[in-house]
């Protein structure tokens, strides 16, 4: 699903994010990748997204080299991965079931098949009774839910969660990585978390990732880190 082999990648004003990472994720596996602010960890996520191109090394996802894409073909791979961030990032005039359905809307899915999908990821996510409420009628935790089911209604392989439970209390923190792991049982998504909340790591515990300076300095199976 995810191979990343010897990646290194260096910025433009020298920065030098990550150092010969290595890493191999299989399908439907639920991992945080834990690291300070400034340890890499969102470059490496943004390699993985496309965002950025590795310097040196390749980063296989899906059995795509994704800094061998061609620019134009980048919006097509990312339909194959949805992206949930910290700060919601919901249109606030569209509602509930209309900010659920933009994902949809702009790869152009037939309508009927479209409404039937949003019904049912809002039903999962346990927020269907929110579907003609605005995002600013609802609290962080309840948009999160929403910023959710739109990153999972075109069914993407793989699901980024970028410190998903930043805005959030402890409660309401372990409420979204419950339905992280619902996802990941009914929907069969492969899930990457991007935290620094240990707390949820210990509640929750998979496998993890630790990246400190450009480096994985551990790769802990689930349960090895408690």
């Amino acid at each position: 699903m995810i191979e990343i082999k010897d990646v290194s990648k260096k910025y433009k004003n020298g920065t030098h994010a990550l150092y010969n990472i290595n890493l191999n994720i299989d399908a439907k596996e639920f991992v945080y990748i834990v690291g300070s602010t400034g340890s890499g960890k969102s470059t490496l996520i943004k390699i993985l997204n496309g965002e950025e191109i590795p310097t040196s090394g390749d980063a296989i996802v899906n059995g795509v080299n994704v800094g061998k894409l061609k620019f134009n073909k980048v919006p097509l791979y990312r339909r194959n991965i949805g992206v949930v961030f910290q700060d919601y990032r919901l249109l606030p005039r569209k509602t509930v079931f209309e900010n659920v359905a933009y994902a949809l809307e702009v790869v152009d899915t037939p309508n009927d098949v479209l409404r039937k999908r949003v019904r049912e990821v809002l039903k999962l996510v346990d927020i269907a009774d929110k579907s003609n409420a605005f995002p600013e009628e609802l609290s962080g935790g309840q948009q999160q839910r929403v910023a959710i089911a739109r990153a999972i209604a075109n069914r993407p392989k793989i699901l980024i969660a970028d410190e998903p439970t930043g805005n959030l209390d402890p409660r309401k923190s372990d409420e979204i990585i419950s339905l992280l792991e619902k996802i990941n049982r009914e929907e069969e998504t492969t899930i990457l978390i991007v935290t620094h909340d240990t707390e949820i790591v210990r509640h929750h515990p998979k496998r993890m990732i630790m990246i400190e300076s450009g480096h994985i300095v551990a790769d802990l199976a689930k349960g090895a880190h408690k």
